[in-house]
């Protein structure tokens, strides 16, 4: 065979060659470029799927945060509307309680209220401060609460009381005021707690 043909096939078979190792080569890059191009897309996807997830967490985290937020404002818009409620009935107790000295069972109140007072001090002598309205009725009632007749009593009568007494110890250090201002005052927390019951039928600790 001549020379130049040897070298043409020569030639053709490095080429050959050459193109079985490009086609090699193009192979294991295709194969690599898919295993890159696997890899990436789940690492991508799984990324995505957290970046997803810790949004929906922030998400109902969020609207968990604003649903306890709008409970918490609607239950304190019920609690100042139940307390406004009792204040107003509070208060309309209140204004009712200045006739009270009028109604038929005063008499028997007053008497009880000085006689609470004159068994809540110590000794046998006490000043008494009634209304003027009530120094006479007192005065006819002083059996009801001196059963004994050892008492020693110093009735006045008061401008600066509304109805109700207030009885003090002879030296004036101590004072029991069962004024019905006083008691009104005293049993606040009893009424409004009693007030609570009647008409949201819970106690107030329940609020």
């Amino acid at each position: 065979m001549p020379i130049w043909g040897e070298l043409e096939l020569f030639c053709r078979a490095i080429l050959n060659e050459g193109n079985k190792e490009a086609e090699n080569i193009l192979a294991m890059a295709h194969a690599e470029a898919e295993r890159i191009i696997s890899t990436t897309k789940d690492k991508v996807v799984k990324e995505l799927q957290e970046q997803l997830l810790d949004e929906e967490n922030k998400a109902f985290i969020e609207t968990r945060r604003l649903l306890d937020s709008a409970e918490l404002e609607a239950r304190k818009k019920i609690v100042t509307f139940r307390e406004q409620v009792v204040q107003e009935i509070f208060d309309i107790l209140v204004s009712r309680l200045k006739t009270f000295n009028q109604r038929s069972e005063y008499p028997d109140f007053l008497t009880a209220a000085i006689k609470e007072g004159i068994n809540s001090l110590p000794g046998k002598e006490f000043i008494i401060e009634v209304r003027m309205e009530d120094f006479k009725l007192v005065q006819n009632k002083r059996a009801s609460f001196d059963e004994q007749g050892i008492l020693k009593i110093d009735l006045r009568a008061s401008a600066s009381i509304e109805g109700g007494s207030r009885i003090y110890t002879a030296d004036e250090r101590l004072l029991y005021d069962n004024s019905l201002p006083a008691r009104m005052k005293r049993h606040e927390d009893e009424i409004r707690g009693e007030i609570w019951r009647r008409i949201f039928g819970t106690e107030r600790s329940e609020r």
